[in-house]
């Protein structure tokens, strides 16, 4: 198994059967490629797994790949230990990892992430994804945290410097082994965007982000009217203005407020001049992902509007 992850270009340490942890060093964040060749080389790995570690789990070491693609990031979703106190405030009702990943794709507006997934002896599970191609490699990250890739209690990150138990290794503390849970068809895949902003953390301070397109000129003869530019213009400036790790949500909430108030004023809030106005926000205010990730959390969040009209407590007194 050691060696037919590493002819998919991944390098592969032993690791104990008990404790998961690494039975060969010299493979951390700061490793040079001489030092990492060894967890590639076939010779070595046949080696490692034919000798002394033939019993020893195969580790995948992720955020580099041996044949020019791209490395893995593995997001691990935990479940609590025995004695964890339940999770409370922006988490409570979160009963694991998968319940807090769950909540963070929700508040983006996005769907669960399919991708290369395994189940771990402990009922957590590894979803696996390609490192970004361009800016920097995502790195490790333990539970919840002040900065990224932190994401959030009982999610650890694997990527530059980490490794993960491959599938088909057999805990012997826990007498289970690690399973598969995706199709078989199915490939790790590109961190989306909503998850990619989570993961990295916030770039310096840069210039002040353009203004977002003007609202076009429409008619505002109504109270309804008026109220709806006054909330187009509210939405696209909430936008513009949302810092790093919460543009996606901010986005999503957005469009999903101007579809509940279409029906007041749909000659204001008209499916077209809302998705222009908020992508005019989100590319001035740099949203990872770019145009395609944007219009996805538009049309998402405008959606789920739609199916929620709502009349604001001001336009109940009629027009004015």
């Amino acid at each position: 198994m050691a060696l037919t992850w590493v002819a998919r270009g991944l390098p592969v340490v032993p690791c104990s059967r008990t404790d998961k942890g690494a039975l060969v060093p010299g493979f951390g964040r700061d490793a040079s490629p001489e030092q990492l060749a060894p967890f590639s080389d076939v010779e070595q790995v046949r080696a490692w797994w034919s000798g002394r570690f033939k019993r020893a789990h195969v580790g995948l070491l992720t955020g580099r790949s041996t044949t020019g693609g791209r490395g893995l990031v593995v997001v691990d979703l935990d479940m609590p230990k025995g004695d964890a106190r339940p999770l409370e405030g922006r988490w409570s009702g979160c009963a694991g990892g998968t319940d807090v990943l769950e909540l963070l794709a929700r508040e983006a507006g996005a769907d669960w992430p399919e991708t290369y997934s395994v189940l771990t002896p402990s009922g957590g599970m590894h979803l696996y994804f390609q490192q970004p191609t361009d800016g920097p490699l995502i790195g490790c990250a333990t539970g919840e945290g002040p900065t990224a890739p932190h994401i959030g209690p009982m999610v650890d990150v694997r990527g530059i410097g980490g490794y993960v138990i491959a599938a088909g290794s057999y805990s012997t503390a826990q007498g289970r082994a690690y399973e598969r849970a995706s199709a078989p068809e199915v490939r790790p895949q590109p961190l989306p965007g909503w998850l990619l902003e989570l993961l990295r953390p916030s770039a310096p301070a840069a210039a002040p982000p353009r203004p977002p397109a003007p609202v076009r000129a429409l008619p505002t003869g109504s109270r309804a009217e008026r109220y709806a530019a006054a909330a187009l213009t509210g939405a696209t400036e909430d936008v513009a203005s949302a810092l790093e790790g919460e543009r996606n949500r901010r986005l999503f909430l957005a469009a999903r407020k101007l579809g509940e108030l279409h029906a007041t004023a749909p000659t204001v809030l008209d499916e077209t001049t809302v998705r222009e106005q908020l992508l005019a926000a989100t590319l001035a205010a740099g949203l990872r992902g770019g145009e395609r990730e944007a219009l996805r959390t538009i049309h998402s969040g405008w959606t789920k509007g739609l199916a929620n009209p709502t009349t604001p407590k001001a336009l109940l007194g009629g027009a004015a």
